[in-house]
């Protein structure tokens, strides 16, 4: 199964899921996306698409109902975001009622959110990026995202700057590689089974993206040749009421 894994991990590398990275991103802007919905002719309709979204968790900053040109009602909706996914945007806002539709978005959509190469090559003075990335997705998909690209990042990084010399088991490579290379994003406190982020700042708003620090570490073991055996899970988030974010670490001696 180790072997198996270890495989795998060095085939991601060797695909190139982020070869390349010399593209690099010099300033991060999270803006404001105005939304257009047409069809809100009926009574409530605003109160209905704005609590439809909050539940898919776009964070909301203002919304009103406006007159168009020929005197149908429309909703804007000011969502803090550099950039809406438009097309599942619209899906979603059809799947509340086929009387609704996206009209228009508009707002910081261009050249705004950092690609995973992007982060990739600005790692570890990435923390602005993260959340300009994660705030890039609906609540329902943020944190399987975050977890792709903090995974796809620890290989990388991993291949980059800790793949030289004697390959180490667990948990000596937690302590002498893992947590080293973590340091370099926030302060790190760790055991032989645990992995607590006590200030981490990827938590520090209403947004969780600690998912990418667990991504991160899945990524860097799994590409391992001693630790490709190794399951990373969240047990713990500031943003939900914890005292921090921590992450369990299982593994075979």
């Amino acid at each position: 199964m180790a072997a198996e894994r270890a495989r795998e991990g060095q085939k991601l590398l060797r695909g190139g899921l982020l070869e390349g990275m010399e593209v690099a991103w010099n300033e991060v802007e999270v803006g404001m996306v105005t939304i257009t919905i047409s069809g809100a002719d009926k009574s409530g309709a605003l109160a209905r698409i704005a609590s439809f979204l909050v539940r898919k968790g776009y964070p909301l900053k203002g919304q009103q109902v406006v007159d168009s040109p020929s005197g149908a009602k429309l909703v804007k909706i000011n969502i803090e975001l550099s950039q809406v996914d438009r097309a599942k945007l619209a899906s979603e806002i059809k799947s509340l009622s086929p009387e609704f539709s996206l009209a228009a978005v508009e707002g910081a959509q261009s050249g705004a959110v950092p690609t995973v190469k992007q982060i990739g090559e600005k790692f570890p003075d990435v923390i602005a990026m993260v959340q300009a990335y994660g705030e890039s997705f609906g609540a329902d998909a943020r944190e399987r995202e975050l977890i792709e690209a903090g995974r796809k990042i620890g290989a990388f990084n991993y291949e980059k700057e800790w793949s030289f010399g004697s390959p180490l088991k667990m948990p000596t490579a937690l302590r002498r590689t893992l947590v080293p290379a973590l340091e370099g994003l926030t302060r790190v406190e760790a055991s032989d089974t645990e992995v607590h982020f006590p200030d981490s700042p990827l938590c520090s708003g209403k947004i969780a993206c600690c998912g990418f620090l667990g991504g991160f570490m899945q990524g860097f073991l799994d590409v391992g040749p001693l630790t490709a055996n190794t399951r990373v899970d969240k047990i713990a988030c500031k943003t939900k009421g914890d005292p921090h974010c921590g992450f369990k670490i299982e593994y075979d001696l």
